[in-house]
Parts: structure tokens; C-alpha cells; sequence
């Protein structure tokens, strides 16, 4: 039978079956030596050949499996399934190590953790030389003492805190599943947990989100084991006055229900910690139904205030009116008082669609990053790309709001030569056909050459005439059915932002430059791309001196890759000279955080694009789906080539 390691090596053999890999490769993803990697293969291949299947290898070439019949293809398809349902990659296993320190207050000798997860003991230590960052992220000692072994120090709200994340984290951060972290509770059962919380919800009539209900069982369970050992939270504040009665009555209803199924007491003492990880949840259906803008900004009126300053400082760079969206501003302060309460506490949560978010809401994401790094700025953490991602929801439905908004309105001045309540009829019939239609003027045709072209998204007249930058649509008098129709066609292709024009990426084309182009070029880096761009820019007069020290801030926040080898750097604000993007291709992808990129866009947009900035991402985004015109801008050789 095979051990946890070996199952490993046979599973990452099958799935690696067209490249093959080498001794040390797999070594290196299982972090262990080569030695002990050619030892299991010895090992491996005696338990194989039983089913007519072993491990071959080639100098040169690597290894790879091979089976004879049928039969050892479905024994080696039952190993990889025992190891997706078993085995922990060393990323996962050193989570599963501190969840083991941090449940101990004394030591424990790494022999144990070694024989538990079936180790050597130099893995365990390679293992938990790369927690490091984890314990000074909570602000804990890694202590390692001769004939006495290892252990974790440090407050209990600290390894609290670091629990539930080590948690999370050992069971696939954004997988984690009841199944997958059970193991780690001896004293509570994790069912039991999910079915008190669905139990207060349907008691308080509120909804939580599907991340949420997992975050709080974990933060639960922590507390019954912890509380289960002896140990207590410690805290001297009182619970805050912030507190409604309603959040008052659930923390009963909780701990009652807590204590009669567990049949562990749940100390006063812990009414703080229990707070903290209600306060810090998400909601479909929110606990709080008051949604007066008075009585959120009289609960927390410096973030109140602070969130409708950021919201202006977006709509100054976006050309917004987000400032304007009551229901953004009472979500987002609601969003952003339980983000603060989770960063305090450590209690960090995951994006499950953070990706998808990065790569289809774009533009929106951009919003939420310039907002989350004034915000961060002010109450002093570091914002990460999963809480950006959730505030990209707000960001977005509030846009939408706008749209539908804009949507609703077109406005309109009527040109009509005839009189008899001619003009009367047709503002009355085009507001039955067309509700949301304003009609703003009833011009006569003599004077159709005072009509300007901001005051009106177009003009309906009774005689034929052309105006210079402003549509018109010539209808009959009595407004027949070819009039109607040709109204709702114009109508249409206004609300589609005329997609037409779109897919030739014009908003983009406008601002790219032969001068602030370079192509084909052998750079290794994101971060000599940037140089070498962003120099150029620079060079040419684009942007000032501090601009590429403003890109790197920018990326640091969030990688700006999109998929499909594009990404979009750029400044937050400022240093814009001129308006241009500049535009670089490499030879070969390089990384860029998780993707590969080979096309590069700049960004040096200012004021004077206000009315193209949507347009561009919307382009960018419309290119990330575009291969071909992908593949052919990497490919050319010189200016005129690109979008050819």
C-alpha cells in the first residue's frame, strides 16, 4: 500500500503526463530531497508492477508512468482520486502544522508532527521555516527549545486570531469545506455549529453570505475548543455602544444555543470576541434594517464623513456622480465598519471570484482600488485585493444605478414648421411611445440654427435638415409607425453605446503614438518594462519624473495583468503631461504576478479624456477576449502594423 508522499508522486506523474518531469522537479514540489524522491520511486514501482504498471525514466527526458491493460489504468486512476481526497501539498501542510502549535500551549517535538503527517522530520522543519511571516503577521513567537521541541507564544486573542486564518488556509483558503478542517476540532462538532447559525438567522430573519457562514463556524469553533482547554479572551473594553438591542438579543440567542448543544459555558468574557466576529459578517439579507442615511452617519460619523469625501475624490478623477448615490454611501459605510472591525481583529476573509471580478469589472475594480488606497491611507492598513474586489460590487451597482439613470433620459427639441397644435401632438404622442424621453425645446425650422449641440441628445423635425454634430431624425407630422420604429433604432444604438465602433478598439487607438511605442523588445520583468516604457513616456513629455515611482505604487496595491498576456499599468493621479498610452511588446510572456504577459499598455490619461477613460478599459477588456488582434499586435514589427 502507499504511503501519503508516495500517492503524491504518482499523482503528480499522471498529471504531467505530456511534459514529464525530472527527479528534482518533483523533489522541488514536494520539498523534499532527491535522494528520498528516487527511494520512494524504488518503492512505488514494487507496489505498481503488482498491477501491471510501473515508473519509467530516460536521461534527458525525465519520468513518466505506463501501464499495460486497462485494469492498471483504473488502479492509477483510484490513486489519484485517494490523493486529491488525502494528500496535502507542503503549501497546505505547513497551515496544518500551525493549526497542531497553536491548538498546544506546550511543546511538541517534531518527531510527532513528522509520524502524523507521515514527514521526515527535516520536512517538518523546511515546513515551518516558511511560517515565519505567518506568526509575525499576529504578532507571535516561534520558540524552539532543545529536548523540549517547539511552540507558539503569544496572547490568546492573537492565537485566536491566527487560528481561524491557519485554519482557512489549511483547508484550500477558498475551499474550505466542513470535511476539510473537522479533523482539527476534537471537542466540537462543525455540523453542529452550521445548524445553530441557520437556526439564528431564521430566528432574526437576516442572511448571510455563503463565505461568511464558513468564516463564522471556524471563529465558533475556535472559541468551544479554545474555551474547551481553558482558555479564555481576556478583554478589558466593554462590548461598544455601537451594539443595537437587536445585535444584543442574537448574542444571547447564540451562546444559549452554543451552550445547550456543545454542553460547553461560554463565559461573559468572550461577549467581546463574539461581537467582533458578528460585526466583521456579510449580508444578503442584513441584520440592520435601518436604512436612513442620518442614523448610519450618527453611529460612526468621521467614516461617514470620510466615505462621501473619498466618494468625491472618485468622481473627480472618474468623472462620477457616485457622491450622489445614497445607497452607495450607506452600503459602503456599512461594508467598510465591519472591514476595519476584521482588520483590527486579523480576521481576514477571501474573494472566491476575485478573479473573474479582476478580469470582467475591470473598470469598476480600478474605482475600488484608487478608493481602498485613499481609505487604507487614512486608517492605516494594507488593503488587500480580495476586500478590493468585494468593494468592486458597490463601485459597480452604483454605476449601474447611474446607467439605468442616463438610460431613462434622452432629451430632445422638436423642429416643426406646421402650427395648429402640431408640436402639441407630437410632444404628447412621443411621450406615449417613448416615457423617459424629455423633450427640452419646440423650435420653429426658421430657427434651427440656434440649437446648440449640448442641449439636446438629438432633434425630431417635421422637415428635412441636416445640423452640424447634432442627430437628427425627420419624422411626418402625424408621427406614423416607420417614424416610431426609426426612433426606437436611434434609441437602441444609443443605449448600446454603439458596440459597432467598439470592437475596433477606437477608444484606444486615439491615444496611442509611434513616439511612445516600442515593440518586439527582450525584457525579462515587469519591473524593466515599466522603467523602459514609463522612461519613455517620460522622455517624450507625457508625464512628469514621478510617474513610475506612481505605477509601481499602483501595482504593488493589485497587479494590473488581465489574462490573454495584457496588462494595463498606470498611475493612480497625476504626473499627466499629455494624454497618451503607451504601448510595448515583448518577445516572450514574462510574469506578472499570477499571468503571463507580452502586450503592455500605459496609461498617461488625465482631465482632458474624461469622456474616453470608460471607453479604453472597455476596449482593453474587449481585446483580453480578441486572440487574433492579440497575436497580431505582438507580432508586428513596426507602428503601422498594430490594429492593421
Amino acid at each position: 500500500m502507499l504511503l501519503t508522499r508516495e500517492k503524491g508522486i504518482v499523482a503528480l506523474l499522471l498529471k504531467h503526463e505530456e511534459d514529464k518531469l525530472t527527479t528534482t522537479q518533483i523533489a522541488t514540489s514536494l520539498k523534499v530531497s532527491s535522494r528520498t524522491i528516487k527511494t520512494d520511486i524504488k518503492k512505488i514501482n514494487e507496489e505498481l508492477e503488482s498491477h501491471s504498471c510501473r515508473i519509467s525514466s530516460q536521461q534527458g527526458v525525465g519520468l513518466w508512468i505506463e501501464y499495460d491493460d486497462p485494469e492498471g489504468k483504473k488502479y492509477l486512476q483510484g490513486i489519484i482520486q485517494e490523493e486529491d481526497d488525502s494528500y496535502l501539498s507542503p503549501e497546505i501542510r505547513k497551515y496544518h502544522l500551525a493549526v497542531e502549535l497553536l491548538l498546544q500551549d506546550t511543546y511538541m517535538s517534531m518527531e510527532t508532527l513528522a509520524q502524523e503527517y507521515f514527514i521526515s522530520k527535516a520536512t517538518v522543519l523546511n515546513d515551518l521555516s516558511e511560517l515565519d511571516e505567518f506568526w509575525n503577521k499576529f504578532n507571535l513567537s516561534f520558540i524552539k527549545k532543545v529536548k523540549y521541541g517547539i511552540k507558539v507564544e503569544g496572547s490568546e486573542s492573537q492565537k485566536r486570531s491566527a487560528l481561524i486564518e491557519a485554519v482557512k488556509q489549511s483547508g484550500g483558503k477558498k475551499e474550505v469545506t466542513v470535511p476539510k478542517i473537522q479533523q482539527h476540532f476534537e471537542k466540537v462538532d462543525l455540523n453542529q455549529i452550521r445548524t445553530i447559525v441557520n437556526q439564528v438567522e431564521r430566528r432574526f430573519q437576516f442572511v448571510l453570505t455563503d463565505p461568511s457562514v464558513e468564516e463564522l463556524i471556524i471563529a465558533l469553533a475556535v472559541m468551544l475548543e479554545r474555551i474547551a482547554q481553558g482558555k479564555m479572551m481576556n478583554h478589558s473594553s466593554q462590548i461598544s455602544q455601537r451594539e443595537s438591542r437587536k445585535m444584543n438579543f442574537v448574542l444571547a440567542f447564540m451562546k444559549e444555543r452554543l451552550t445547550e448543544e456543545m454542553e460547553i459555558d461560554i463565559p461573559d468574557e468572550e461577549d467581546v470576541y463574539l461581537c467582533i466576529c458578528l460585526n466583521g459578517l456579510r449580508f444578503h439579507i442584513p441584520m440592520e434594517k435601518d436604512k436612513k442615511l442620518e442614523s448610519r452617519r450618527d453611529r460612526n460619523p468621521e467614516m461617514f464623513d470620510n466615505v462621501i469625501e473619498l466618494l468625491m475624490e472618485c468622481d473627480r478623477k472618474f468623472y462620477l456622480t457616485m457622491e450622489e448615490d445614497d445607497e452607495l454611501i450607506g452600503t459602503l459605510t456599512d461594508h467598510l465598519e465591519c472591514m476595519i472591525l476584521r482588520m483590527n481583529s486579523k480576521l481576514y476573509t477571501y474573494n472566491p471570484i476575485l478573479d473573474s471580478i479582476k478580469n470582467e469589472l475591470f473598470y469598476e475594480y480600478e474605482i475600488a482600488s484608487f478608493f481602498m488606497s485613499k481609505f487604507a491611507a487614512r486608517y492605516k492598513f494594507e488593503p488587500t485585493e480580495d476586500e478590493i474586489g468585494f468593494i468592486t460590487f458597490h463601485m459597480g451597482a452604483s454605476i449601474e444605478r447611474m446607467k439605468q439613470k442616463q438610460n431613462q433620459k434622452f432629451t430632445v427639441t422638436i423642429l416643426c414648421m406646421t402650427g395648429f397644435g402640431t408640436s402639441q401632438f407630437l410632444r404628447v404622442k412621443l411621450k406615449s411611445y417613448f416615457p423617459h424621453l424629455e423633450v427640452n425645446q419646440v423650435l420653429s425650422a426658421t430657427r434651427a440654427s440656434q440649437i446648440q449641440p449640448e442641449g439636446q441628445d438629438f432633434v425630431i423635425t417635421t422637415v428635412p435638415i441636416e445640423l452640424e454634430n447634432i442627430p437628427v431624425i425627420h419624422v411626418s407630422p402625424v408621427l406614423n409607425e416607420t417614424d416610431i420604429k426609426k426612433i426606437q433604432k436611434f434609441l437602441m444604438k444609443k443605449k448600446e453605446n454603439e458596440p459597432e465602433e467598439q470592437q475596433n478598439y477606437n477608444y484606444l487607438k486615439q491615444f496611442l503614438h509611434s513616439e511612445i511605442t516600442i515593440l518586439d523588445c527582450d525584457l525579462k520583468s515587469k519591473e524593466e518594462v515599466i522603467h523602459l516604457l514609463g522612461g519613455r513616456m517620460v522622455n517624450e513629455g507625457y508625464t512628469d519624473e514621478g510617474f513610475i515611482d506612481s505605477v509601481f505604487e499602483r501595482e504593488n496595491l493589485s497587479e494590473t495583468a488581465l489574462g490573454n498576456l495584457i496588462a494595463i499599468p498606470h498611475a493612480f493621479e497625476g504626473h499627466i503631461i499629455k494624454q497618451g498610452i503607451g504601448l510595448l511588446t515583448l518577445k516572450k510572456p514574462i510574469n506578472w504576478g499570477d499571468e503571463k504577459v507580452q502586450l503592455i499598455f500605459l496609461l498617461s490619461l488625465g482631465a482632458p479624456s474624461k469622456d474616453y477613460i470608460k471607453g479604453i478599459f472597455g476596449d482593453v477588456l474587449e481585446l483580453t477576449k480578441d486572440k487574433k488582434t492579440v497575436e497580431l499586435i505582438v507580432k508586428a514589427k513596426k507602428y503601422a502594423d498594430i490594429f492593421k
